[in-house]
């Protein structure tokens, strides 16, 4: 399934996730974002695509940023560039990433079988 991210003004991200029914405890669930400008005026390389595994831990729910062009998303035509994960950790764009999965975690009930069980 997939959505949009809406910021103060316009679009943040446009988000894909991927999971296999009745089977997240076994596989987790993909969360793959193409982050930048959307719009008019804009192009594919305004925008990369980052990718986030989720797990359920014995710790709790936990993501892991993982490598973009090993996910659809990453050879998306939406997205000019696939980051690897060391192109992101550490950076204001990983947090980015995880306030998105955030907001999509919260607000999107189209993903109620990864969640429910997580929170």
């Amino acid at each position: 399934m997939s959505g949009f991210v809406y910021g103060a003004n316009d679009t943040a991200a446009v988000y894909f996730v991927h999971w296999t029914l009745g089977g997240v405890d076994t596989h987790g669930a993909h969360f793959d974002l193409i982050i930048g400008k959307w719009g008019d005026g804009t192009t594919p390389s305004d925008r990369s695509a980052v990718a986030l595994e989720f797990r359920r831990t014995e710790q709790g729910p936990a993501f892991m940023l993982i490598d973009a062009s090993q996910r659809p998303a990453g050879r998306s035509d939406l997205a000019g560039r696939a980051l690897s994960r060391d192109a992101v950790v550490g950076t204001p764009l990983a947090k980015l990433a995880f306030d998105l999965v955030d907001a999509v975690w919260v607000h999107d009930s189209r993903i109620r079988e990864i969640v429910q069980d997580a929170d």
